[in-house]
């Protein structure tokens, strides 16, 4: 495939532009997370499945407070960094590492329980991505059923044109919801 070629290169040039860009930013994130919910500042407990179902850690900066008995929940602060996806920000290491891509279905946890019925074996052929064309379409309101539709449509689709459309859109998204429209 040689699109996969073209996109592992472009993944390794937008990433460190965006690491780079990005980095103020997410050290101000990092900075605001230890004095609102203190340490770990980055949540890699959970592995995820990558391309072919590979097992990696995300990186995330952390924005949930776990109690004794493992129920958590968001300061106020670290909500907004949830919402805003500021705490994803350190996904473009993973991005760099080559676990992950810019664009492409969004990783599930290792172990997750999903619907019932047959999952199109196309959503692990390509990495998972920090952006998805699910998220364009409604991200965390979406059901497993219409978000693994979304994956099948990604991969089917699959071009540098597609990528772009997505990335574009999802975007918008982000700063309409920064904006709280």
């Amino acid at each position: 495939m040689r699109y996969e070629i073209v996109k592992r290169f472009l993944d390794i040039i937008l990433s460190i532009i965006f690491i780079i860009l990005t980095f103020p930013l997410m050290l101000l994130v990092l900075i605001i997370t230890f004095f609102d919910i203190g340490l770990p500042l980055i949540d890699i407990r959970i592995p995820r499945e990558g391309k072919n179902k590979k097992p990696f850690y995300m990186y995330k900066i952390r924005t949930r407070i776990y109690d004794k008995n493992g129920n958590s929940h968001y300061s106020k602060i670290s909500k907004f960094i949830d919402n805003t996806a500021l705490n994803e920000l350190p996904q473009f290491y993973n991005v760099l590492k080559g676990d992950m891509s810019i664009i492409g279905p969004r990783a599930f946890i290792c172990g997750e329980k999903l619907p019932e019925g047959k999952i199109s074996s196309k959503r692990y052929l390509v990495k998972p991505g920090i952006v998805s064309l699910a998220q364009v379409y409604g991200g965390r309101k979406l059901s497993y059923k219409d978000t693994l539709k979304c994956d099948i449509e990604y991969y089917d689709n699959l071009s540098l044109l597609f990528d772009i459309k997505i990335f574009f859109k999802s975007m918008k998204t982000i700063i309409s919801r920064i904006l709280g429209r």
